[in-house]
């Protein structure tokens, strides 16, 4: 299960702002809260800014760090910005928050406990839209820069004997075809969008979907393997890497049409990976291990940074060195030995 959904979290009004003294649910503001569980890193203000447990989201250059007011204490999952100032962070309990001055001070623009899942990505389009998504299947989008959402159901996903068990179940009993249909498709780990506009959805059980018109449409693609994809790398034109559990790396050259194995001696769920300004990729995995590819995502060098700690998301600090957080929060780390 993606390390993202291990987390509890918090109820929350979606009126409250944050930094109210009398929040009850407002992130609690931690001294060493850079060693927290954290997942997901953006740049923002010539700095970064991360998220995690219990509504963490920290500002800093990766030496020091702030920790910004948040009104609720849920796991983030996520965070994206559209430009420097407004950003959004989503996680747990379907929760979206937003920021409007470059991550200092967040409002919740959706949180709906009654679901009981997690929104596990976040991606903005452009200035006004956006797309979150989630655990079983979950899809939202925005159009207004996150202020509202609306949920998303696409049946072009679903398996055809899928479809038309639903189909059938709709004309007999809607309650039952509603319950149904919100936890028949996959676990959607992330939604990456490629240099030429296309939107790839990856998840659980071999699922992968392309999208060339903003998320409205997508194709399902044929499954390569059955454990849940990660994440999706884009090396160059044409060529992309999906990551996922047990070590599977996949790479195509034709944009996802063929894709084949790549062999690494590695047994752990790798979660993410960036490709460096230097053109070598770098990929972060479960048991403190990072891969680095000198020749386009054809072979893969491992190492073990942190012996038993998750690394979920990684950035490149300089020519040198990575940010890489996970469960034993932010750490820099050298590229090479």
């Amino acid at each position: 299960m993606l390390y993202r959904i291990l987390f509890s979290t918090a109820l929350l009004s979606a009126t409250v702002v944050a930094g109210e003294a009398d929040n009850p649910y407002a992130a609690y503001i931690a001294p060493k809260a850079a060693q927290a569980p954290l997942l997901d890193i953006q740049t923002v203000n010539s700095g970064w800014l991360l998220v995690g447990d219990r509504g963490t989201v920290l500002k800093g250059d990766g030496q020091s760090w702030t920790q910004s007011q948040v009104p609720l204490n849920t796991m983030l999952t996520s965070v994206t910005f559209a430009d420097e100032q407004n950003g959004l962070a989503v996680g747990h309990d379907v929760t979206v928050l937003a920021t409007e001055d470059g991550g200092n001070q967040w409002l919740v623009r959706q949180n709906l406990p009654q679901k009981d899942k997690p929104l596990l990505d976040v991606m903005t389009i452009d200035s006004g839209e956006a797309i979150a998504v989630g655990a079983y299947g979950l899809f939202y989008r925005s159009l207004d820069g996150g202020k509202t959402w609306a949920e998303e159901f696409h049946d072009e996903l679903l398996y055809e004997e899928d479809r038309l068990y639903l189909d059938e179940l709709r004309a007999e009993d809607e309650a039952l075809y509603l319950d149904e249909r919100s936890a028949i498709l996959p676990h959607f780990n992330r939604i990456k969008r490629l240099t030429n506009g296309d939107l790839f959805l990856l998840g659980e059980m071999g699922f992968m979907a392309r999208s060339t018109d903003k998320g409205h449409h997508w194709e399902r693609l044929e499954e390569i393997y059955f454990g849940s994809f990660m994440d999706l790398i884009e090396v160059g034109p044409q060529t992309l890497l999906a990551v996922g559990l047990r070590g599977n790396i996949f790479r195509t050259e034709n944009g996802g049409l063929d894709w084949q194995p790549v062999e690494v001696d590695l047994r752990s769920t790798i979660n993410s990976g960036i490709v460096l300004d230097d053109g070598r990729i770098a990929l972060v995995a479960n048991g403190g291990v990072l891969l680095i590819s000198d020749d386009r995502g054809q072979s893969f060098r491992s190492k073990v940074l942190a012996k038993g700690d998750d690394l979920v998301a990684v950035a490149q600090a300089d020519a040198k060195t990575l940010l890489i957080v996970g469960s034993n929060g932010a750490n820099l780390y050298p590229i090479t030995e």
